[in-house]
């Protein structure tokens, strides 16, 4: 019976995967996010949703935190509209145990300031799109198309799925799709607790159901729109996961939830502190060099990762660029093949359009790097690509 040591098949997200669905990528983020920050405020000023002025403030902390950053010569335009960067330079920031942040409402001490930045992507990124048949920027049917594919193929229970996005396209589309998806905390000690985004209805995502038959175990790499932790204990937060579908009854102000995931309700924030406190906030890591330090929970996932990379016949990389700037992946990928037990190298299959892309895995994995074309998800699923290079893996 396959366990996560056996599975031989990894798929690894980037933020190009989650594009399909409306989603900004990380180099947009400054300006797409600004058109959920107008509708937003008027929320806000229409008192239409519970969690609005919550959120309006943590999106006017991030505008402003970007202001700071403009203020280096070393930084672009470019670069401050990107998530990442300012990401970075506010942990940078925390690390450093900097004095209090000057922003135009108040000074904000580098923990403070990161909390707010967490709660503005919290907004962006627990939105499911691909749920509003209305939004004509989504391809819903190219998800379809992906889940199908490899439901079709049966190999699902030998696949592990790495990523590193914080929303919950693949868990919705896994859900859809009828295929269980369960995080992989089983050996965490003292566990992680189950929380409601809603009224605590059917689970729409396997948490503490993990086990050998599982479907498709997925990591996520720099945490999730639906983990939280409390920082009132910020020396050991524990991790908490909600996993729940909405019922007949709003959440908060946010109607129309019956039978879809509960997390996907702006309002969702708002009761998950009135039901488990004020402190409650989402665990969303910024990608650094720091962001392991402290947080048992995501040791294991990083763990569980580094494992199915080690022990991988065929690498799916799908939207991820694999920049020469980010280190920390690098070296993660260089620890799982310093520590293989298998003989053979893995074949790598990269699913991107763009030719430099291609070129960083090239540079990266030499020859187990497999040149199938420079394809989109939609155009490699079209043209049969992702089809012929599966079946290499079967």
């Amino acid at each position: 019976m396959a366990t996560i040591h056996q599975r031989d098949i990894v798929i690894f997200l980037g933020a190009g995967f989650s594009f399909d669905a409306g989603l900004p990528v990380m180099a947009d983020f400054g300006p797409q996010s600004r058109v959920d920050f107008c509708q937003l405020e008027e929320h806000a000023s229409k008192n239409e949703k519970f969690a609005a002025e919550m959120l309006v403030d943590a999106a006017k902390v991030f505008y402003a935190f970007q202001d700071v950053c403009r203020r280096s010569p070393t930084l672009t335009q470019e670069d401050v509209e990107n998530l990442e960067t300012v990401f970075c330079i506010a942990e940078a920031m925390k690390e450093a145990k900097l004095k209090p942040i000057i922003l135009p409402d108040k000074a904000y001490m580098p923990d403070e300031l990161i909390e707010k930045i967490q709660m503005w992507l919290w907004k962006i990124y627990q939105q499911c799109p691909l749920m509003n048949d209305k939004r004509k920027n989504t391809r819903k049917e190219t998800y379809k198309d992906f889940f199908g594919l490899l439901s079709d193929l049966c190999i699902w229970k030998r696949t592990t799925v790495i990523s590193t996005n914080y929303d919950l396209i693949f868990e919705y589309m896994s859900w859809e799709n009828h295929t269980q998806c369960a995080y992989p905390f089983k050996n965490l000690s003292g566990g992680i607790d189950i929380i409601s985004a809603g009224y605590g209805s059917i689970p729409y995502v396997g948490v503490n159901q993990y086990s050998p038959d599982v479907d498709v175990v997925l990591c996520k790499l720099h945490g999730s729109v639906n983990y939280f932790e409390d920082l009132s204990n910020i020396d050991d937060p524990k991790l908490f996961v909600a996993r729940d579908l909405g019922d007949n009854r709003p959440i908060g102000k946010s109607y129309n939830f019956q039978n879809k995931p509960a997390i996907f309700a702006v309002d969702a924030i708002w009761k998950i502190r009135q039901d488990y406190g004020q402190s409650m906030t989402p665990a969303i890591i910024p990608p650094t060099y720091a962001k392991l330090a402290g947080k048992e929970w995501l040791k294991e996932v990083w763990k569980h990762a580094l494992e199915a990379i080690g022990t991988a016949n065929t690498i799916l990389f799908i939207g991820y660029s694999m920049p020469p700037t980010d280190g920390f992946m690098h070296a993660l990928i260089h620890a799982a093949f310093a520590t293989r037990k298998r003989i053979n190298s893995p074949n790598i299959f990269v699913v991107d359009p763009n030719p430099q892309v291609h070129q960083n895995y090239s540079k990266l994995f030499g020859a187990s790097y497999r040149d199938i074309g420079h394809h989109t998800l939609e155009w490699a699923l079209k043209t049969n690509a992702l089809d012929r290079l599966l079946e290499i893996a079967i």
